[in-house]
């Protein structure tokens, strides 16, 4: 079960799923020609699994060699991510729902002249918290915009 052996010394990219992982020269690590993450090649002790980790990231973002392909090597990391998905939609839609309720609740006077104003900060709410769940999720994750934007741009032109 050895990763170099059994393909030859590529495989696809455990993160964006489109890429090939290489050997980056003169280096001991593995990079992705398409999302640009850096990985680690680890042995685990006493045994023969081969461990990816990412090292371009503060999470410790992990896949074991199977024979065919990466998987998620951390049932932790699983299990956390599900729980921080929750919150994230907690973070947007409990503020939401405050606003709205408010604008609900207590309706402004239709003459006047800002009555538009609670419908539009409830709008806001949601699109500011958005924004702000989107740019953490991207950190967290460092989902290759940018590299999906150009394969897109370069199939278009072909």
């Amino acid at each position: 079960m050895n990763y170099f052996s059994s393909r030859s010394q590529t495989s696809t990219c455990p993160v964006c799923m489109r890429g090939a992982i290489a050997e980056m020269p003169m280096m001991e690590s593995l990079a992705c020609n398409f999302c640009n993450h850096i990985f680690t090649l680890e042995k685990e002790p006493n045994s023969v699994r081969q461990i990816l980790r990412m090292a371009d990231t503060i999470s410790t973002l992990r896949w074991v060699w199977t024979g065919q392909r990466w998987e998620n090597a951390n049932a932790v990391q699983v299990y956390t991510s599900r729980w921080l998905s929750a919150l994230g939609i907690l973070l947007v839609l409990v503020p939401t729902a405050i606003a709205s309720l408010a604008a609900y609740l207590f309706p402004p006077d239709p003459d006047v002249p800002l009555a538009w104003f609670p419908k539009f900060w409830a709008i806001a709410t949601f699109c500011g918290h958005l924004v702000v769940l989107l740019s953490i999720t991207r950190d967290y994750t460092q989902f290759p915009l940018q590299a999906y934007w150009r394969s897109i741009k370069r199939s278009f032109n072909l």
